[in-house]
């Protein structure tokens, strides 16, 4: 009997744990979230959160965790000092500095591009034949350029 009075008082104990959660700013002005307060003796709030016995017709958690999750969103932004909105803008891209490596292009394409740009301009100062035939043969000269450039993934100049 004296075995079941004590497995009872633990149950009961145990039903009304609460989980401690310290939450404390740093010399930054960061704010810290923990299951312990801080080692370095800052002053800490106590969070006390009641933990919740698990529903005897199973756990159905997607209410609890949305919530959570927009708490956790509201908690970034106000730690971030923006409003929740605009944690959803995408981050702006960092360029990196490095430079690229060139493509290789293939000897045969190298000197197809060297003639055509030389084609290109020779027509472009030539007086010889009509000015639309010229044009028509520059124009012909710079498409093939744009699939060659396509070919090896190039942006055409």
């Amino acid at each position: 009997m004296r075995h079941f009075i004590v497995f009872a008082a633990a149950l009961l104990l145990n039903l009304t744990v609460q989980a401690q959660i310290y939450k404390w700013t740093d010399t930054d002005g960061k704010v810290h979230y923990g299951n312990r307060p801080p080692a370095d003796g800052q002053p800490a709030q106590t969070l006390n959160i009641p933990s919740q016995p698990t529903p005897a017709g199973g756990v159905n958690n997607v209410r609890t965790l949305e919530r959570a999750k927009q708490e956790l969103r509201e908690l970034r932004a106000t730690s971030r000092g923006v409003p929740v909105d605009e944690l959803d803008r995408p981050a702006p891209r960092k360029r990196s500095h490095k430079a690229q490596e060139p493509v290789y292009i293939g000897y045969e394409d190298r000197a197809r591009i060297d003639n055509l740009n030389s084609d290109i301009r020779r027509l472009s100062s030539s007086t010889i034949g009509s000015a639309s035939s010229r044009a028509r043969e520059i124009r012909a000269a710079k498409d093939e350029l744009r699939q060659i450039y396509r070919k090896y993934g190039i942006k055409a100049p």
